[in-house]
């Protein structure tokens, strides 16, 4: 018993570690645009699924696969912004400033919406009453 909760305890400290990493990460490598929509997600993903029912590490797991999702999302969007620059020039680095927020809450959405399916408690179909 002693060990399991050891290991619950190493599990996620590891979470909390991927989600620190990605905010570091999505810091130096991306921009500040991508960290903001980190934070994003991270305050809005404590405030309302935490709340839900399951484990400490099934939340902190979604959370820190939701910052990986983000940080792969953030960045492949970055590379997109500097090839289109190049190609359009520095218009579409506007016009990608005003969208990216836009864009940004795709992926929190979705992630937030499957993630609340996973958390969600599954109860039998007890039907009409009447």
């Amino acid at each position: 018993m002693r060990g399991l909760k050891a290991l619950d305890c190493l599990s996620s400290f590891l979470f909390v570690g991927a989600v620190i990493f990605c905010l570091v990460v999505s810091f130096r490598l991306i921009n500040l645009q991508s960290i903001v929509s980190l934070v994003i997600f991270n305050v809005l993903f404590i405030t309302l699924p935490f709340q839900l029912k399951g484990s400490l590490n099934t939340k902190l797991f979604l959370l820190a696969l939701g910052n990986m999702t983000g940080l792969c999302w953030n960045y492949m969007f970055n590379f997109f912004a500097i090839a289109a620059t190049d190609v359009f020039g520095k218009t579409f680095l506007y016009i990608y400033t005003i969208f990216f927020p836009f864009l940004s809450s795709i992926w929190i959405v979705s992630f937030w919406a499957l993630s609340l399916t996973v958390l969600h408690r599954n109860r039998p179909f007890q039907g009409i009453r009447s």
